[in-house]
């Protein structure tokens, strides 16, 4: 075990960044003799629960920004780590592992915090190559200052499900009253804001078209609740199960279903890992930094002017989401429907 090097990695803040940390995970598990611990918050940790090459899975407790610092350092200094990989780009992110005595610490050099760092990648130009690239980068540095050697052959994990969580899907179905089976998942929320979300106006429109052809679950979280409720109550063949599940569920609820339509956001990354198709709607993001990594990702973009701008809010009228239509997103819905079922029917 002497021989053995000690990673930690930082997992990012965001669920669908945590997502696009896989292929990072598979880069290391490729390596001999790297035990990997991923340290990360309660939103986020369910989705490396059971990822091949996570030897352990660390979940910080909720509490301020000082007590997050401090209960980073006290959990991660025991581990005595070789090295670590911060890929949330905050200062206090990079803090934690400062405190901790990391030897080895990588990370972007964002946020005043390049002195905490041992290597940093600088942030010019990241956003014009695929976030999983951008982390891929960071290991490899992380690698070469470790002395280590970089095996480009590995495969991605994925996202995995568990039997417990299944069974709870399916008991949210059956109490809505919906047949477990045939469904497709539309999550019409975003947490980072409303340039990152298609109008709801047009979720309702969409909605209403495609409950005639199958069962449409709506997805998301407690706080998107009511947005569901506008979107889809009074519809036929529509169930609202936004809030009524845990993560793993919801990642069971997206797992089982034929396809998953929504904006750039968490979601379209746990499906597209799962390998459920996916229909994601892009607004002030960037597909080249952030489209969802997967066999059957039909990302609808508008090219506008001003897009991507990377912005909460929208200065003018979110022209870009005014191109996108209905019938454009329910074209590409109802094609990788006729898809999963011809697939199904091969197999």
């Amino acid at each position: 075990m002497s021989s053995t090097i000690r990673i930690v990695v930082v997992a990012p803040s965001w669920l669908g960044d945590s997502v696009m940390s896989l292929p990072l995970l598979g880069f290391f598990a490729a390596a001999v003799g790297v035990r990997v611990t991923v340290v990360g918050r309660a939103e986020t940790s369910r989705v490396y629960r059971g990822v091949d090459g996570v030897c352990d899975l660390i979940v910080l407790a909720e509490s301020g920004r000082l007590g997050r610092i401090w209960g980073q350092r006290g959990l991660v200094k025991p581990l005595h780590a070789d090295g670590a990989v911060i890929l949330p780009p905050s200062f206090s992110s990079a803090l934690g592992l400062f405190l901790a005595g990391v030897r080895v610490r990588v990370g972007v050099g964002t946020d005043a915090r390049r002195f905490l760092l041992t290597a940093s990648m600088t942030a010019g130009g990241l956003r014009e190559e695929h976030l999983s690239e951008n982390y891929l980068r960071l290991g490899r540095l992380l690698f070469e200052r470790l002395g280590l050697r970089c095996d480009h052959r590995f495969t991605v994990p994925r996202v995995k499900t568990f039997d417990n969580e299944r069974r709870a899907a399916t008991r949210g179905l059956e109490k809505a009253r919906a047949a477990a089976g045939d469904y497709v998942v539309v999550v019409p929320g975003a947490t980072y804001g409303p340039t990152k979300s298609w109008p709801k106006e047009k979720y309702s429109e969409l909605v209403r078209r495609l409950s005639k052809d199958v069962l449409v679950v709506l997805g998301g979280s407690a706080g998107e609740r009511g947005l569901c409720s506008s979107v889809g109550d009074g519809v036929a063949g529509v169930v609202n199960l936004a809030g009524e599940t845990t993560l793993g569920e919801f990642i069971a609820l997206l797992a089982g279903a034929r396809a998953v339509v929504a904006n750039d956001s968490g979601a379209p990354h746990l499906a597209a890992s799962l390998g459920v198709p996916v229909v994601v709607i892009f607004g002030s993001t960037s597909p080249r930094w952030t489209a969802p990594l997967g066999e059957e990702v039909r990302v609808i973009r508008e090219p506008v002017h001003c897009s991507p701008c990377f912005r909460r809010e929208c200065p003018t009228h979110l022209e870009c989401y005014q191109g996108i239509t209905v019938e454009r997103v329910l074209d590409a819905t109802r094609l990788v429907l006729k898809k999963s079922i011809e697939k199904k029917g091969l197999c």
